[in-house]
């Protein structure tokens, strides 16, 4: 979160940000080995992508790492990901949460028929929505109508823990 705090404070660029979550991804790739880790030991699957149209990734990468860091199996789908490769991956990984992620502003449109397709096939894997043109009101107002199962909107990668962990109910501190 300090990280996040100085991003905010226009005191670290992208690339600094970048950069440290790739130490940490490496600092925690390194530690894994001496980690006993078995399943229940995961705290959820989160299929993370960014929507078909957009290349944009490096939120949803930062949003990964942070999400890796903390006990979650990221299965990252990486960018221009279509509903249905989505799906299907949410499906396979019996997935807790769904992340999509968009930059420009066609990948909000493209997040409303995201929704509109698991809500045909009767998903109830609960969505996070993320990236630079979203906000908390269109997620509410525009993508929320179309999906009967949780839709929520998280506005930075400092946060997404948090949010994973109270849709789960789960109450352990995150490490």
């Amino acid at each position: 979160r300090r990280i996040n705090r100085l991003f905010n404070e226009n005191k670290l660029i992208v690339a600094e940000v970048l950069q440290s979550a790739e130490s940490m991804k490496a600092a925690v790739f390194h530690l894994e080995k001496f980690m006993e880790k078995t399943e229940s030991s995961l705290r959820g699957k989160i299929v993370l992508a960014t929507v078909k149209g957009d290349v944009h990734d490096i939120g949803k990468n930062i949003v990964g790492v942070v999400l890796a860091c903390n006990g979650y199996n990221v299965i990252d789908l990486g960018v221009m990901a279509s509903w249905a490769k989505i799906y299907e991956a949410a499906e396979k990984h019996n997935a807790c949460f769904i992340g999509l992620s968009g930059l420009i502003t066609p990948s909000l449109d493209e997040m409303i028929f995201n929704a509109q397709e698991l809500e045909k096939k009767k998903s109830k894997i609960p969505l996070l929505i993320g990236g630079a043109t979203t906000s908390r009101v269109h997620t509410a107002v525009k993508i929320s109508p179309h999906y009967s199962g949780t839709t929520v909107h998280v506005s930075d990668a400092s946060l997404v823990v948090d949010v994973c962990r109270q849709l789960l109910g789960d109450n352990r501190m995150a490490f």
